[in-house]
């Protein structure tokens, strides 16, 4: 078992995962994630046990794999959620692109450093208006029920298992504000009451699957809540 035979290995696992859920239903789409998970894990083992991956190297394995479902899951539910008219994504063949979606990994996750059994940590931010919504209720609504249908995906036990635990409750004011919180509503959170613990919690913060300008937008307006003169 060698070190580039591992790294080999893992990189055909995710692409042949990628290519597996690229045009899939869901009930495929989890069946999918659940076997990825169940091989890349037990590589990960492999090359822990046998000395030839360092600590760092196996928990961004574990990490690695997380932000890929996450990404393809929320993939398929934009998809998903087009090819039915509900939304109009501004470009269809890559559902995240311009889609003002923000998923931030916290914790473990968003310092890659996952293990075998760890939870993962998500927020879901998005900005108003950056999907076209055309169905009957509202874009809140969507992205609430976008949000159930990730957790879903995800942390689902069938016959084949689950993927991640997953776990929102990092989000501003979990008590009282949705599953998925606009991004306004969000600055206006941190800026005016936010936590010193969610200041240090962004520190590990990363964006691992959506609109990539709109996480550095983001990212880049939190800096002086996270960051105090």
């Amino acid at each position: 078992f060698q070190v580039n035979g591992a790294e080999v290995t893992l990189a055909a696992l995710m692409d042949g995962l990628r290519q597996a859920c690229a045009n899939i239903s869901q009930s495929g789409l989890m069946k999918e994630l659940r076997l990825a998970k169940q091989k890349i894990s037990l590589l990960a083992a492999c090359a822990d046990i046998g000395g030839k991956w360092p600590l760092e190297r196996v928990t961004r394995c574990l990490s690695d794999l997380a932000d890929a479902a996450v990404a393809l899951a929320l993939n398929h539910i934009l998809k998903t959620a087009h090819a039915s008219g509900e939304i109009v994504l501004p470009v269809p063949e890559e559902p995240q692109k311009s889609s003002g979606i923000i998923i931030l990994g916290m914790g473990k996750l968003g310092a890659h450093e996952l293990n075998y059994s760890s939870d993962i940590d998500l927020i879901v931010f998005y900005a108003g208006g950056r999907l076209a919504y055309r169905g009957r209720q509202s874009e809140q609504h969507f992205m609430n029920r976008l949000c159930r249908d990730l957790v879903h995906i995800l942390e689902t036990r069938d016959a084949n298992g689950y993927v991640f635990r997953t776990d929102l409750r990092l989000r501003p004011d979990p008590a009282s504000t949705p599953p998925a919180v606009s991004v306004d509503a969000a600055l206006y959170y941190y800026e005016s009451v936010g936590q010193n613990w969610e200041r240090a919690a962004m520190i590990k913060a990363r964006a691992i699957a959506g609109d990539e300008k709109q996480a550095e937008d983001f990212r880049r307006r939190l800096v002086p809540f996270i960051w105090r003169r």
